[in-house]
């Protein structure tokens, strides 16, 4: 990434507005949010879909896994109602439909859940010229090698419950530039050993104020959250943006 990007609505502005879905991304750029980060599935017409998991039964009115329907009947779910009445008859969006309306408007971090996902998300990033503007990630590192194999200058980072020198090691040997830990789980010595090893740090899991500060105080200021704007304020209060 060219420049610093501290500000990552996490599934959109997902405190405010339903997860991965238009409302939650528009509200997320109107937070100056630096970032967002979506999920990708694939549905059983080989469509990359933005969800979170791999059934629709949390975040719409349907049942089933996702790669079980067809994108027609994924599109006909009502993936707003769950949240509020506000937003009843959002759709579940396509990534296409994602990179093609945010595509330059917010860095895009796009979490792989779906292995199968991987080569597709990857050629449709490439061919909107988005790969610049796109950070790849997964807890999988089998997508993460695909991606590198793919383009080896792709940005890319591995998810992770937790951090050891194990696991440090297996992503600096297989040329991964970032880490992405669970914020809570992350010690002084835990972070002074991974940046030992040159890797950037985006954390996730970052839920309260508290955490923030405890991330500020490490020197970790890149955040995937739900309310971009309470960050935001925190980092400008600290002077850090």
């Amino acid at each position: 990434m060219k420049k610093s990007i501290y500000v990552i609505a996490h599934r959109g502005a997902s405190a405010y507005a339903p997860e991965n879905t238009f409302p939650a991304f528009e509200l997320a750029l109107k937070m100056d949010s630096c970032g967002i980060e979506t999920d990708i599935h694939c549905t059983k017409d080989n469509v990359p879909v933005l969800i979170h998991d791999a059934t629709v039964d949390r975040t719409t009115n349907g049942k089933g896994r996702v790669n079980d329907l067809t994108l027609e009947e994924i599109k006909r779910l009502d993936a707003g109602s769950w949240f509020s009445s506000e937003f009843a008859g959002t759709q579940i969006p396509t990534l296409e439909e994602f990179l093609k309306t945010f595509g330059k408007k917010a860095h895009l971090v796009l979490e792989i859940k779906d292995e199968k996902a991987t080569k597709k998300t990857f050629e449709l990033v490439k061919a909107l010229d988005l790969l610049e503007d796109s950070t790849f990630i997964s807890f999988n590192i089998k997508v993460l090698k695909e991606i590198i194999t793919l383009e080896p200058n792709a940005n890319v980072g591995f998810l992770t419950n937790y951090v050891d020198e194990d696991i440090v090691k297996m992503v600096r040997n297989s040329n991964i530039g970032q880490i992405c830990p669970y914020a809570p789980s992350l010690s002084d010595s835990t972070v002074e050993m991974i940046r030992s090893h040159q890797l950037d740090i985006r954390v996730w899991g970052v839920d309260t104020e508290d955490i923030i500060e405890r991330m500020i105080s490490l020197g970790i200021y890149t955040m995937t959250v739900n309310f971009p704007d309470k960050l935001r304020d925190i980092l400008k209060r600290h002077r850090i943006i």
